[in-house]
């Protein structure tokens, strides 16, 4: 794992204005999925690691509903190296799942371990703010995963991307892109053509052939045919605000209906916080010297990094972000996710599995005083971010 930010930043006069009020709400635990398993699944399901399996349930209840699964199985790729595993849900009848004043029925979803999320809190503060901004629209919510009576510990129910894009979105096909802009998963809506995917796919390799044929303004309008360029630097400046240690393979894009272009679904904010990326370090810092970007591992993003008219393109893109992310909303991410965490955490049945997890230290106190670091430490770099904004020509 990459080194963390914590303990950076000196608390501001600033940031203290926008105190953190860090308490119990009243609220319960919003999810609770009880599976019962044969010995033997539950056997695969505990110490199977590195590969994924499909376990069956001889029963599955979800807030109460007793369902039928068409299928169960583990999924995630480093987290599979942990006891406490992700699995993935496809259901005959939707599983109503409760985040707040929303409630979602899903035939389709994952519960995710977390096990390598600091404290349990960097996806749920990450989807919190980019809602905000309008990056992300996906379900999710904290979920008590049990298993043949136990306590499986925390974990986050969401909405698969693929499900999200065909079935809200009425999107004709979506790819995860994966190292070296490769195509890791493609998934297509039902009623498309062959032909129509192949469009699609050649869409896709176009936006990278343009990279090395053309620049300036030239490529930024051969991009934008392709790809919706704006949505793109603003997940890009997402990411340098929240310093995400891996994003270049975390990302799902998906064609917009009405515009006929790319458009993505951010995915896996376990590493934020992190002062330097995983992959590439060397490389991405003599490319991006003082550059407000956090990686250069995909080729689009060294291209928007080193290209002055698409990098001007994009620090609009991130003052816009920026400035969305005000200290009183980035105030409210934090609050709500502590009061939706704490309920999970005052359970000493739920709580104990951390030792299974990566980070074994958590608890509530130390949930408190992780976020009061990362939040006086954001609304610190977001104040000096703008500052340079503000002094560009």
């Amino acid at each position: 794992m990459a080194g963390t930010w914590t303990g950076l930043f000196s608390q501001s006069v600033q940031a203290n204005a926008y105190s953190l009020k860090l308490a119990d709400s009243g609220t319960g635990i919003e999810n609770t999925i009880l599976l019962d398993l044969s010995p033997g699944d539950y056997k695969a399901l505990q110490i199977t690691t590195g590969e994924k399996i499909r376990i069956r349930a001889r029963q599955l209840i979800v807030n109460g509903d007793s369902l039928d699964p068409e299928e169960i199985e583990t999924r995630g790729q480093s987290t599979l190296q942990f006891k406490r595993k992700s699995l993935g849900f496809k259901l005959e009848s939707g599983a109503t799942l409760r985040h707040g004043d929303k409630t979602e029925s899903l035939k389709k979803f994952s519960v995710l371990n977390l096990a390598m999320d600091k404290y349990y809190c960097h996806n749920r503060l990450a989807f919190g703010m980019m809602e905000q901004t309008g990056l992300f629209d996906l379900f999710y919510s904290f979920s008590e995963l049990r298993v043949n009576g136990k306590s499986e510990g925390i974990f986050m129910a969401i909405e698969r991307p693929e499900h999200w894009a065909i079935r809200k979105k009425n999107s004709p096909l979506i790819l995860r892109r994966g190292y070296g802009h490769k195509i890791e998963k493609i998934k297509t809506d039902n009623k498309i053509a062959r032909s129509e995917t192949k469009r699609y796919l050649d869409y896709y390799d176009e936006i990278y052939r343009n990279i090395g044929r053309y620049q300036g303004e030239e490529l930024y309008n051969k991009l934008s045919l392709r790809i919706d360029m704006d949505d793109y630097m603003k997940w890009l400046a997402f990411n340098y605000i929240v310093h995400n240690g891996d994003y270049s393979d975390e990302v799902f894009f998906y064609i917009d209906p009405e515009t006929d272009k790319f458009r993505v679904i951010p995915w896996d904010y376990d590493d934020i916080f992190a002062l330097f990326p995983h992959e590439g370090r060397d490389e991405s810092k003599k490319v991006i010297g003082d550059k407000l970007i956090f990686s250069v591992e995909d080729l689009l993003d060294r291209k928007i990094a080193t290209d002055p008219f698409l990098y001007a393109a994009y620090l609009n893109c991130l003052e816009e972000v920026l400035k969305k992310l005000t200290p009183e909303v980035l105030k409210q991410v934090f609050e709500v996710s502590f009061a939706e965490l704490y309920p999970y955490y005052k359970e000493e049945e739920i709580i104990k599995n951390v030792q299974f997890d990566l980070y074994k230290d958590a608890n509530t106190e130390n949930l408190k005083n992780y976020l009061v670091t990362i939040y006086i430490g954001l609304v610190s770099s977001r104040d000096r971010m703008l500052q340079t904004l503000e002094g560009r020509e």
